[in-house]
């Protein structure tokens, strides 16, 4: 090895071992060099491996979680405390990046279990201070607040002025996000005057950024923007491609409000050419929001609702993924109650069979002993014996209680599963574009001649939100509480005729015919509310998937005793392929000829009401030649029909939306 390159990392190695694993912001390239002339196994290695992970978690998030993966698996078999919390840390910040902050929380509360073993109150005070950063990132400043207080109360004790001024800032970043600009302002800078006293620019960039947006929340814009273009300046100089794609983000905003359009469309440009590179989803997510605000205040309305579209899209997604998170943590956490409930009743099981054979075996001992006793022991064995018995059947008949509580327990999470990832999901993009909306024409940012163009897709989103919320609420009824049938005598084209206003407005706004030939009256014997949302259910289906110009055609034939209802479209069809997916209680849903979404509901509760009141359902579609749904309901008993087993149709043209 060249005498050069033994000193670079003999020197580093002694200034990591002086610092106590405080890292130095060295190169990430004399980090590299040291740790290929540092192979030995030990804790200068772990040391070398946390430090070049933390400085390559702004810029590489990949390189940052290899070093980091292999220093803590080489502190772990050195049992190495410090390093494996570090190791734990920058993993933390990695997922942090990637916006997963559950696997930052575990990660961090299992660093402070580790600390707090260690009693290491600067490691506490670091951790601390981890904790509340990610609560304020949750949007639960007030949660992270006093854990950013216990932190700073620490390393005040501790006198160390660089985690103080980290500390301070990320206090100023609580207020910040609850709206009080004086308190925040305050405790920014007095982190700004620590930062700048032992030159630390890094830190620094943080903090000016902050006292930016506080001036913007004061609206004192020419202000935030001097701060901002300095926290700019900062992050360029330390390399912080994370925090300078935010620092264009938030220049853009600030220049728009002081009406300097092309600056700030420059800045949304360069942030969006890092971004690219980055792939941070929150990062995207601000810039739609801010690209919406500049098209306003320009006055470009039509391309400011489609990026706050594009901005409502990547948050409901970005939603979606935490709740997932969270509902795989919550599933992972029942499965491990459940295995150790039965754990324990195996256990208490054993134990019992064990006393048991004790018990025996001590009666047999007895019964040899004491021959005059013969009689009496084993009268007392058969009482025994009998009363064991007795307990194994209770046992049995509360082991069979448990599993019927667990299967609906089972049940209702897979009931709550389904409605959140309605609500989550489905729901939240037609509310999201009603909210954009709304915000233009509240603020006059659109003339209503022009808010009236989006109102014929409001509405057709409103209404298909409406069904979707019918059949979601139907369905949860009916897996909580079981299916209720109201049976009764009733007119099935009345029944139609009662839904067919609604459904050809629905129908009309997309340009196609919908016709029914139902001859009036029809009497059947069913329920007529499930009879009603079947029909909804199927006719809004063929809207859906018949483009414009298409034809929708209702008409019915008599089966023996039963009436047998069609309801045809030549509309785009269902593959061949997705056939065995349509009457599945799966997650199954698809868009619409105008990307109308459902929440994949209907037909499975189509068919279950059908098959409730003693009927079929069935269907017959190939892809771009329509599809044919039919069902059967019975006759009522008193209802005299022809002998034709065609019913005599009376062709009404009910509604003609050409």
């Amino acid at each position: 090895m060249p005498l050069l390159a033994r000193f670079t990392t003999i020197f580093l190695i002694v200034l990591l071992s002086c610092s106590g694993g405080v890292f130095a912001q060295a190169p990430a390239d004399s980090l590299q060099k040291a740790l290929q002339g540092h192979p030995a196994q030990d804790t200068l290695r772990v040391n070398l491996l946390n430090q070049l992970a933390r400085l390559l978690v702004t810029q590489d998030i990949a390189g940052a979680s290899k070093y980091s993966q292999e220093a803590l698996e080489l502190a772990t078999q050195l049992h190495f405390d410090k390093g494996i919390i570090y190791a734990m840390r920058n993993q933390g910040l990695g997922a942090n990046f990637k916006g997963n902050l559950d696997q930052q929380m575990a990660l961090t509360i299992a660093a402070m279990k580790i600390a707090e073993r260690m009693h290491d109150p600067q490691l506490m005070a670091v951790l601390l201070n981890d904790q509340g950063n990610i609560y304020i990132e949750e949007n639960n400043a007030a949660k992270g607040l006093p854990y950013l207080l216990q932190s700073l109360k620490l390393k005040e004790q501790l006198k160390d002025k660089a985690e103080i001024a980290k500390t301070l800032n990320n206090i100023g970043s609580v207020y910040l996000s609850e709206g009080v600009a004086d308190s925040a302002m305050y405790y920014l800078r007095r982190s700004a005057v620590i930062k700048k006293a032992i030159n630390d620019r890094h830190g620094l960039a943080f903090t000016y950024e902050n006292i930016g947006l506080s001036y913007a929340l004061l609206h004192q814009y020419p202000m935030a923007l001097r701060f901002q273009q300095m926290a700019k300046q900062y992050y360029e100089e330390t390399n912080n491609k994370q925090g300078l794609a935010k620092a264009f983000i938030e220049l853009g905003e600030t220049s728009t409000h002081l009406r300097n359009f092309r600056a700030a469309s420059n800045y949304f440009a360069q942030a969006d050419s890092m971004n690219k590179a980055l792939k941070n989803p929150k990062n995207e997510m601000m810039l739609y929001k801010s690209r919406s605000l500049l098209d306003s205040a320009r006055g470009d309305f039509v391309s400011a609702l489609k990026n706050y579209k594009q901005f409502a899209t990547l948050n409901a997604n970005y939603f979606d993924v935490q709740k997932d998170q969270y509902i795989t943590n919550t599933t992972e956490k029942y499965e491990s109650e459940k295995k150790q409930r039965e754990n324990i009743l195996l256990l208490k099981e054993q134990q019992d069979h064990l006393t048991t054979i004790r018990h025996q075996r001590m009666f047999e001992v007895t019964g040899l002993l004491l021959l005059l006793v013969l009689t009496g022991v084993t009268i007392l064995v058969f009482r025994l014996n009998r009363q064991l018995n007795i307990k194994n059947a209770e046992s049995s008949e509360q082991n069979k209680i448990i599993t019927e509580q667990n299967e609906k327990l089972e049940n209702l999470v897979m009931v709550k599963d389904r409605i959140f990832s309605v609500i989550s999901h489905d729901l939240r993009s037609p509310l999201a574009i009603l909210d954009g909306l709304l915000f233009l024409l509240r603020d006059e940012k659109i003339p209503p001649e022009q808010f009236r163009l989006y109102t014929n897709e409001l509405w057709r989103d409103t209404k298909n939100t409406s069904y979707m919320m019918d059949n979601l609420l139907q369905w949860a009824s009916s897996q909580m509480k079981g299916i209720r049938l109201k049976r009764d005598d009733f007119d099935l084209a009345e029944a139609l005729h009662q839904e067919f206003d609604l459904l050809c407005t629905l129908a009309r706004q997309k340009d196609v015919d919908l016709f029914s030939e139902l001859e009036g009256p029809i009497m059947v014997y069913a329920d007529m509310d499930m009879i009603k949302m079947v029909l909804r259910n199927l006719i809004s289906n063929a809207v859906k998937f018949t483009p414009a110009g298409g034809r929708i055609r209702i008409f019915a034939t008599r089966q023996e005793n039963m009436v047998e209802v069609f309801v045809e479209d030549n509309g785009t069809g269902i593959p061949e392929s997705e056939h065995s997916k349509i009457f599945s209680h799966l997650y199954y849903s698809t868009y619409g000829t105008q990307n109308e979404k459902g929440c994949g509901l209907g037909l499975p509760l189509s068919k279950e009401f059908i098959e409730q009141n003693q009927g079929s359902i069935r269907f017959t579609s190939a892809a771009g030649q329509g599809t044919t749904f039919a069902f059967t309901v019975p006759i009522a008993e008193e209802e005299i029909y022809s002998s034709d087993p065609v019913l005599n149709r009376f062709v009404h043209r009910v509604a003609e939306t050409k």
